[in-house]
């Protein structure tokens, strides 16, 4: 074989294994979803709740309400719906879906911030017979989705409760916020909380918690109680100086609840200053994110948590007219959602 020859095919088997790579690179970009990839290092979805949480008991019940045969023909669907969705990134949405029905039976009313769940939400309830005897089973009455009228309408006081709630009940992990969206971006309402300041409040009809399930499941009720328990405590100690300037440890559960409701009441104007680590790169674009209409790409993770602010930072799902580009801002095919009313409803 002559000189010429060898280099004519090195240069073919070099261009091949480019067009090898790049058809590789392609087929797995189309594979997977956008939030399959950013959960592909992530390990495998965390129980519900852990025993030691309050919420146990009401995820035992949860469970209970949930017969693994229905729950099998769920995820087959969703995998079917979505092919782009990995069995991980479906175990991660599933987890989430199941601490918002948690969720709904500790407050009144819980919109859905996180389309990515939402879509799991959406093919639950196409097995009509199913999902009403789950919602019987689980809370005594229906769990209705709502459909959000105003797609783009911030709501930072919900958004701020569902951080605290959610927090207190599972702990933080940086990917359910890639599901949910950043967490700790708006205060939670000042008067409301001084309602706690008393140790000795008690529930009222007019608050944020579902005093139905209160009344109806005693899972409901532990886990509210101990849930008012911590809100009084950290109310309390509100008065107490905290550093200003201390580093945000959001794998330290204690002190982002106590941080949450101190700046709250304090700081309000500066909370996303107090609240968001020193390290995190987006630090100086953060403003309150608080929309509710789980606006975003199907499969994407859709932080939907909406941004109050001007400068809100890639990715999110936002209300302001300086969003950077990749936000998910606008109306979507799947936005809006939540569970409302006694027990759902």
């Amino acid at each position: 074989m002559s000189q010429n020859s060898i280099i004519v095919l090195i240069l073919l088997t070099a261009i091949l294994l480019f067009l090898f790579g790049f058809i590789v690179k392609n087929r797995d970009n189309r594979k997977f979803s956008p939030l399959s990839r950013k959960l592909r290092k992530a390990p495998p979805a965390p129980p519900v709740a852990e025993p030691e949480s309050p919420a146990y008991d009401l995820f035992l019940t949860l469970n209970e309400a949930i017969p693994e045969s229905w729950a099998s023909s769920l995820k087959d669907r969703v995998l079917k719906e979505y092919p782009n969705m990995t069995e991980h990134e479906y175990e991660w949405r599933w987890m989430e879906l199941r601490r918002f029905f948690m969720m709904c039976s500790v407050l009144k009313q819980v919109p859905m911030f996180s389309n990515a769940v939402d879509e799991v939400w959406h093919e639950m309830l196409m097995y009509t017979y199913e999902y009403q005897q789950f919602s019987t089973r689980f809370l005594g009455q229906m769990l209705h989705h709502m459909p959000n009228g105003e797609p783009s309408k911030p709501m930072p006081a919900e958004r701020a409760w569902f951080d605290l709630i959610y927090v207190e009940l599972f702990g933080w992990n940086p990917h359910s916020a890639l599901i949910w969206g950043p967490f700790f971006r708006n205060p939670l309402p000042k008067d409301e909380l001084e309602h706690y300041r008393d140790p000795a409040s008690s529930l009222t009809s007019d608050s944020r918690f579902n005093t139905w399930a209160y009344e109806h499941s005693e899972a409901a009720r532990k886990a509210i109680d101990a849930v008012l328990d911590g809100l009084r405590f950290r109310v309390g100690m509100a008065g107490d100086k905290l550093a200003a300037d201390h580093r945000m440890d959001f794998q330290n559960t204690d002190l982002l609840l106590a941080s949450a409701v101190f700046f709250s009441m304090n700081d309000p104007d500066n909370f996303v200053d107090h609240m968001v680590p020193q390290e995190d790169p987006h630090r100086k674009d953060s403003s309150g994110c608080s929309s509710a209409s789980a606006c975003g790409s199907g499969g994407d993770d859709s932080n939907n948590s909406g941004c109050s602010g001007s400068n809100c930072s890639s990715g999110s799902s936002c209300s302001s007219s300086n969003c950077s580009s990749n936000s998910s801002c606008g109306g979507s095919s799947s936005c809006g959602g939540g569970c409302g009313g006694g027990g759902g409803d």
